[in-house]
């Protein structure tokens, strides 16, 4: 119609007296704009659910602001609005719907992971078939530190482009997109497409980039997991978290996983489902204190013991410290779970006799959200008074994590506490960066070597590390616990070295209160 207009004036015309004028072929485009706009509100209503409401909001006042200046340049012919309304109801939908900002990362210049989870959330919404690739750099983060931001981004950004230019010689039809540190990810709709079959051509194609890297001192190691929604995952959550936890879960020396084979594991129930436990623990008090006794090689028997948490769900059953904490310290649910521990530790103490049964004191760990809590001294000063608890039978540690971020609510809780009595000791000694100096200056009695440092023992540069610890803690006065020990050898080793304490499986793994109270009774009564 507009080449036909050229010759006939049929749609428009324009010149030098009216302007710009409409012929009768105008009404066609107005017909044909009708049937568009009514197509596109039936299929935005039908669709409704796949978009979100501020998103079905813009896209619908792009046809209202459409239609509306449609009808007030067809009452005012010479307000010519239609097409200023046009494009500003298009840059309306750019900037609330597409946002471009949002859902693109720009160091690689791949869609983001916000674009993945809002494609994932309309693929289950629609409940379309898709497969789903992840790939994950195991080591992305130490990567990224050792070559620098622009290496690493450009590094990704080529294996980027050589998964594509694979992926798109195979007839695939796809996106991908860009987490960081290290993940990219694919949604395929090719469903039927084995991806496992073309997974040795992609490794090839990465090799060369690999190589490259390598050769500057950096290790690579990729992992990638096949997801099939629906069949193997019906749920966005939990896709979202098999991209986030597969690598955890499978053997480390596996290269290509299906989600299938790992959401029927234990593990990856557990941590599907860790924030339905957690709040679950804390709201029926699921929480268990188990005691760990502390051999002191001086006195020949048990002196104290360590207060360690666990969980045991009705419905997965025993769920590992090593889940849950990390999990609980995600979600910010340390404080409650640390005001449980508190309250069951100073309650235990006051219901035994500490004195008959040989023992000076228990030890419980405070996570670094209690030390930043600006009333964490008075919590524990009220449950003194509370539970008519001597200090001295309370040893607060701090892990090394929480002493390299002490601050001035740590250092004033710190400060308070041993004012009245309370002592303290740094727990996990070996496994951060302490300095020496500042263990000298805070109000530490007690400096716990981890696991990590006993077992390097074996070494003769192990062995010498030990050594020199030790010296050096005893020149500042310090008492010292060594956890781990598993062997009549370590403990006649770190004995002869005059460690203080010593902690570990060789006398006995973490117990319930009572079976706690059984073992110190009949051990405390002869030399171990």
């Amino acid at each position: 119609m507009l080449v036909v207009n050229l010759f006939t004036g049929f749609v428009f015309t324009v010149d030098r007296i009216k302007g710009y004028m409409r012929g009768p072929g105008i009404y066609a485009f107005y017909i044909l704009a009708a049937v568009y706009i009514s197509w596109g509100i039936g299929y935005l209503f039908l669709k409704r659910r796949v978009l979100r409401k501020t998103h079905l909001f813009s896209m619908l006042m792009m046809y209202v602001c459409n239609l509306g200046a449609v009808v007030f340049q067809f009452l005012f012919p010479s307000y010519l609005v239609e097409m200023i309304m046009t494009a500003m109801a298009e840059l309306f939908v750019v900037l609330l719907v597409l946002r471009p900002e949002n859902y693109l990362d720009y160091s690689t210049g791949l869609p983001s992971f916000k674009a993945y989870s809002e494609e994932i959330r309309k693929i289950c919404t629609a409940k379309a078939k898709e497969k789903i690739i992840v790939m994950r750099l195991l080591n992305a983060a130490q990567l990224r530190r050792y070559l620098g931001e622009d290496k690493y981004y450009a590094f990704i950004g080529n294996i980027g482009r050589n998964i594509k230019k694979i992926c798109t010689e195979k007839g695939l039809i796809f996106d991908m997109y860009f987490e960081q540190p290290g993940r990219i990810y694919m949604i395929i709709d090719n469903y039927d497409f084995d991806f496992e079959d073309l997974l040795h051509e992609i490794y090839i194609g990465l090799l060369s980039d690999i190589v490259e890297v390598e050769t500057m001192g950096a290790r690579i190691i990729p992992r990638f997991c096949e997801i099939n929604y629906p069949d193997d995952i019906t749920d966005m959550d939990t896709i979202i978290n098999v991209g986030h936890q597969f690598h955890r879960i499978i053997p480390f020396d596996s290269l290509y996983n299906r989600a299938g084979d790992i959401i029927n594991s234990d593990s990856f129930r557990i941590k599907n489902n860790m924030d339905l436990i957690l709040n679950r623990a804390i709201r029926e008090k699921k929480f268990e204190i188990y005691y760990q006794p502390i051999y002191s090689v001086k006195e020949k028997r048990f002196v104290s013991a360590e207060a360690l948490i666990r969980l045991k769900d009705e419905e997965f059953g025993f769920v590992s410290p090593g889940l849950f904490i990390p999990a609980a310290e995600k979600k910010g649910l340390m404080i409650p779970i640390g005001d449980f521990v508190l309250e069951s530790v100073f309650r235990f103490i006051s219901e035994n006799d500490f004195s008959a049964l040989g023992l000076s004191y228990i030890e419980l760990n405070l996570s670094v959200a209690q030390c930043l809590q600006g009333d964490l001294s008075d919590k524990i000063l009220a449950l003194e008074k509370k539970y008519h608890v001597n200090p001295a039978k309370v040893n607060l540690e701090i892990t090394e994590t929480t002493y390299e971020n002490i601050g001035d609510v740590t250092n004033m809780n710190i400060k308070k506490l041993s004012e009245n009595g309370f002592s303290f000791s740094l727990d996990d000694y070996g496994t951060g960066y302490s300095n020496m100096h500042r263990i000298s200056r805070l109000p530490l009695k007690i400096i716990k070597i981890d696991k990590t440092m006993v077992d390097d023992m074996e070494s003769s540069s192990g062995m010498s590390v030990m050594k020199n610890t030790v010296t050096m803690m005893k020149d500042i006065r310090k008492e010292i616990v060594c956890e781990g020990v598993e062997t009549e050898e370590q403990l006649e080793c770190l004995s002869g070295l005059g460690v203080d304490f010593i902690r570990g499986y060789f006398f006995s793994k973490p117990l319930p209160e009572k079976a706690f109270i059984a073992f110190i009774e009949k051990n405390n009564c002869v030399n171990v």
